[in-house]
């Protein structure tokens, strides 16, 4: 049976070769994920490269938490910040300054590498240690980056293609396994050489038939479908302990110029609203933080 390319990530294996992979297709997650935000198209893009990025990337660990990236740039993309949890919830947001050129790389879009970087966080959600990598912007694509960033960190030989355009995004990942031999290394080029040259390689809109037909020569096994949407974890309770850690004075002095206090998420851009006797009031009940 097919499997849609829309909205899934499948996930592969060579039967006979210690490789692995997985195919993502974004489609209306993408969409919710940039859509309200007024963002130039070039930066969608990059946003989507990165979702797509960190969608396949999130399937390959074995982990109940979140994975974030957060890209610090000294250019006109500023800052880019995706979270993709172990279900494939995915939410992104993006600040930038000036005109972004369309044309402009990932390198030129981050300006100076000495001041911009690539920072992954994974936060287990489960009580234990945040493990983090930081990785210098020297890639000129966010395929580029992230095949460094896993080189580096993980060890683990590994190939990313990455396309987005204003509406979709596709991707696939190729790993050597940890128990890979050189006798996988045939395989392994063959099917780097086979995406490499596929003229196009996203084309088709089934999962299972972009594969047969990128690795023709090979037995591959795919398995079952999963779905990556979007959703965002902000709530008027999370709002309401983030005024109470800003503290009763910094919110007094908001509602004392502007009448109410008002918080928009960055990711989904929901707004929480605040009239100037509800935000007082909120320091008249005592924090989650001071109850413990």
């Amino acid at each position: 049976m097919g499997a849609p390319l829309a909205d899934s990530l499948t996930r592969f294996v060579f039967e006979r070769a210690a490789v692995r992979g997985a195919v993502v297709g974004l489609d209306e997650a993408y969409r919710e994920c940039v859509g309200s935000h007024g963002y130039p198209p070039r930066l969608i893009r990059l946003l989507g490269e990165t979702l797509g990025a960190m969608c396949l990337l999130t399937n390959s660990l074995k982990f109940q938490g979140s994975l974030v990236l957060q890209l610090q740039g000294a250019g006109s993309v500023r800052l880019l910040v995706v979270e993709c949890d172990a279900s494939l919830t995915l939410r992104a947001t993006a600040k930038w300054t000036g005109d972004i050129d369309e044309a402009a790389t990932l390198a030129e879009l981050t300006g100076d590498s000495r001041r911009s970087r690539m920072v992954l966080t994974v936060d287990p959600k489960d009580g234990g240690p945040l493990h983090q990598g930081i990785v210098d912007l020297e890639g000129s694509s966010v395929a580029a980056l992230f095949e460094h960033y896993l080189a580096a960190s993980e060890q683990i030989a590994t190939r990313l293609w990455l396309d987005a355009t204003d509406d979709r995004v596709r991707g696939l990942l190729l790993q050597r396994m940890p128990s890979s031999t050189d006798a996988d290394t045939e395989t392994w080029t063959r099917a780097v050489s086979a995406v490499d040259a596929a003229p196009a390689r996203f084309a088709s809109t089934d999962a299972h038939a972009l594969l047969a037909e990128l690795f023709r020569a090979d037995d591959v096994r795919a398995f079952r479908a999963r779905t990556p949407h979007f959703g965002c974890s902000c709530s008027r309770e999370r709002v309401i302990d983030a005024l109470r850690m800003l503290g009763r004075a910094e919110v007094e002095s908001v509602v004392e110029e502007r009448g109410s206090v008002s918080v928009t998420c960055e990711f989904c851009n929901r707004r929480y609203d605040f009239a100037a006797d509800e935000a007082r009031a909120l320091f008249a009940v005592p924090s989650a933080s001071e109850m413990h």
